[in-house]
């Protein structure tokens, strides 16, 4: 990093901040109808140090906003109230020639510096989330479908199998009762077979003992 480099994210950022982003931790994946927990973000030193280095590389030449902002910074450490600061600051850039709308100027300068690497991240975020989730997405929600046609497979199989059940206990009611019948008939059948050929042999030993 460039001594310069250093110096416009030292005018910005005066102690280190964590570089850590963190989010509320969810125990099971979100279903398809929860909403995402909002991030909740940090500044971050990479982040950090490619604004400086946009900054960097878009400095103008002179005296402009961001000398501006190192000679504020360089007054930091002698307590001065900020109207004071800001008014000594501008001191030194009136003495080049600065004006107050000339130094706005360079304001609105370096926030479309800011705006253009702020679309260039977002563009870049949303080719990654489309990469990383966008595709999760779809088969999340693909699954989801299977899921629901396979709930009414199991709603219809279900219903088959109660209607089978049912069939099922019905017949076995009819193997039973016409068991029932076909049984009665045979026993009835045998009883009267065995009643006409008692009588029949019976007969025969009396024509042989009558009729000899």
């Amino acid at each position: 990093m460039s001594d310069f480099l250093k110096k416009v994210r030292s005018v910005f950022i005066v102690d280190e901040q964590p570089t850590e982003t963190s989010a509320p931790a969810t125990s099971a994946p979100a279903a398809p109808d929860q909403s995402v927990p909002a991030a909740v973000g940090v500044p971050d030193s990479k982040f950090l140090e490619a604004l400086a280095a946009a900054l960097e590389r878009s400095n103008q030449e002179g005296f402009d906003y961001l000398e501006f902002r190192q000679a504020l910074k360089n007054l930091s450490g002698m307590n001065l109230d900020e109207q004071t600061a800001f008014r000594s600051a501008f001191g030194t850039a009136s003495t080049m020639g600065v004006t107050p709308a000339r130094l706005l100027e360079s304001v609105q300068y370096y926030l479309q510096v800011m705006a253009g690497e702020k679309q260039k991240f977002d563009e870049a975020h949303e080719q990654q989330r489309a990469r990383l989730i966008g595709n999760r997405e779809a088969e999340s929600q693909s699954l989801e479908k299977q899921i629901q046609e396979k709930n009414g497979q199991i709603a219809r199989l279900s219903r088959e199998i109660e209607e089978h059940q049912a069939k099922k206990a019905e017949i076995a009611a009819e193997i039973t009762e016409s068991t029932q019948k076909i049984e009665t008939t045979r026993a009835s059948f045998e009883s009267s077979y065995a009643a006409v050929t008692a009588q029949i042999s019976q007969d025969a030993v009396k024509i042989g003992q009558y009729l000899q």
